[in-house]
Parts: C-alpha cells; structure tokens; sequence
C-alpha cells in the first residue's frame, strides 16, 4: 500500500504541476498580447489575447468560441480537477479501486495538457497545428480517464460522486475543442481557402454534427455532466458570431436544446440506471450489482441486503 499511496501522491504533484504551467504560460501570452495592443493601437481590435498567429487564425475560424467561454470553461475544469486529484491522493482511498486505475491516465492526459500550455503559448504557424494535435491525442486519454473511474457506470458515495463531475466536463470541453481546433490546422497548413458564402453554412453543418454527436457520446456514456461545456461552446460561438446569423442562430438554438436537455437530465444524473452501488461501511467497499440505485434510501436497503451475506462470512 505504500507504493500505491507513493503513485497518487505523485500523480497529484504532477498533476497540479501540468495545471500550473498550463495557466502560467496561458497568463504570459494574456500579458504579451495585452502590451502589443498598447505598443501598437492597430493591434486592439483583435478579440483574444493570444499570440499573434492564434489571433489571426481564430478570427478566420467561424466556430472557434469567444474569449470569455475558455476562461469560464478551463477554470472551472482545473479547479475540480485538482480538487479530485487531491482526494485520490487521501490515505482513506488507498483502497479506492477507481482511483488505481486512473493514474497511468491522469500521468497521459496531463502530460499531454502540459504539452498543449507550451506550444499554445508559442507565436508560430508549427505550434498552431502541434496544439490542435495535441488536443486530439488528449482526447481519448481523457475518456479513458472517464471509463477508468467509471463514471456513468458505478454510483459512488460523497464526495467521490461530485468530485468526478469535472472529469466529465474535461472529456466534454476537449470533444469540443477538438472539433474547433481541425479549422485552426487546416486554415494554418493552406488547406482551406476562405470563401464566406460556403464557410457560413458548412460552419453551422458542423455546429450541428457536433451538437448530435455529443449526445450520443453521452448517452454512450450515461454521463450527462459531458453535455455541459458544449454549452459555454455553442453559446459563445452565437456570442461572437452574432453578426452572421446562419452560424450565430445556429449556435444559439443548439445551445438552447442543450440546456433544455440537460434541464431534464442533469437532476438525474444518468440516462440509465448504474450497473452497481458502491457502500462504504467501516472504511471497506461493498459492491453490488443488479440493485436499483435511483431510491434515496438506497445505501440503507444495500446494507439490509448484505446482512446474510456478511453473517455467512463470519460464520
């Protein structure tokens, strides 16, 4: 166990040492776009406060989110996640069988996050296309990520329950953000010409795909936490593309069907019943399957059920 307690304390060091480096870099490209906007006036109409070429790429993307959709977004994401990371790392979870099977995860989704905060920071046409990569290659990490604390699968006690949101939203954010970053590459590499007529409706034709898509991932995933970050994504596609109505409506309305559904589902918290509850009672795990889940006495009529079992095993 002091191997096991070893790994999760320096999953959580790396961890939170991937988030700052991210929000530090992040930070210095914020304050180096803020000066040139000072030093140079024609420089302040740019809408984001990244490095040049990021500037100039997103203003050709038409679904690239405004400004404040990324702060709100990753803010929220790292704050949660550290906070999970820090309770993986408890000595009461060394029996915690979820949080085993996340390290090799986190180490890959973080390092992958770390990479993503150097080369996002960096005023080059390469790193427009490594970040995007990156994106893409983070992706799947953190849907294992997802799987590995079986989310959407097990129904665990508190805090475990709610500490987990945040990695459903990091696996929302990031299908999100993969879908964005394609037109970053492929405007970057030459490989798409503008042409405003053909861009407004093949952009809201993607809008769309992304929008089915996320629910059927989620659904997938009996997760309806993940829906959430299109949310911030479609709003504030509509916010910035106001101006252009087939992208702008488009994005509003897609954003609306997703709060009306996460309104319905999101009380829930699943799609579908869990395959099993997991019962804390003196520090030790008792896991059953089959047993609906969805009664708020739920722990109590486990515990009940367990009663022959556990006599059986004393006697």
């Amino acid at each position: 166990m002091k191997n096991s307690s070893f790994w999760r304390i320096a999953t959580t060091v790396f961890a939170v040492g991937s988030i700052l480096y991210t929000t530090l870099s992040s930070s210095q490209s914020r304050q180096q776009s803020r000066q040139r906007q000072q030093e140079d006036p024609d420089d302040s109409d740019h809408e984001y406060d990244v490095p040049v070429e990021y500037q100039h790429v997103f203003e050709k993307n038409l679904i690239v989110p405004a400004g404040w959709a990324f702060g709100v977004v990753w803010s929220t994401i790292y704050t949660g996640l550290g906070a999970l990371l820090v309770h993986q790392a408890l000595p009461s979870q060394v029996f915690n069988p979820r949080y085993q099977k996340a390290l090799p995860w986190w180490w890959t989704s973080l390092t992958c996050n770390a990479i993503f905060g150097r080369f996002f920071s960096q005023n080059d046409p390469q790193s427009i296309v490594i970040s995007d990569l990156t994106t893409k290659f983070n992706l799947p990490a953190a849907l294992a990520l997802h799987q590995s604390l079986e989310i959407g699968k097990t129904d665990v006690p508190t805090p475990e329950k709610y500490l987990r949101i945040p990695v459903s939203l990091y696996a929302g954010w990031l299908t999100a953000a993969t879908v964005v970053g394609t037109p970053n590459t492929l405007l970057t590499l030459g490989w798409w010409e503008r042409d405003e007529e053909r861009d407004e409706p093949v952009a809201a034709g993607i809008l769309g795909a992304t929008a089915g898509a996320g629910y059927l991932i989620a659904r997938q995933l009996n997760d309806p936490w993940y829906m959430v970050p299109f949310v911030a994504a479609f709003g504030g596609i509509a916010n910035r593309q106001w101006n252009k109505p087939v992208v702008g409506w488009t994005a509003a309305s897609l954003a609306a069907v997703y709060v009306g559904l996460l309104a319905y589902w999101l009380p829930r918290g699943k799609f579908k019943e869990y395959d099993k509850i997991i019962v804390h009672d003196a520090e030790a795990e008792v896991i059953t399957e089959g047993i609906e889940t969805s009664e708020p006495h739920q722990a109590e009529i486990v515990r009940e059920r367990m009663k022959p079992i556990e006599a059986e095993g004393l006697d």
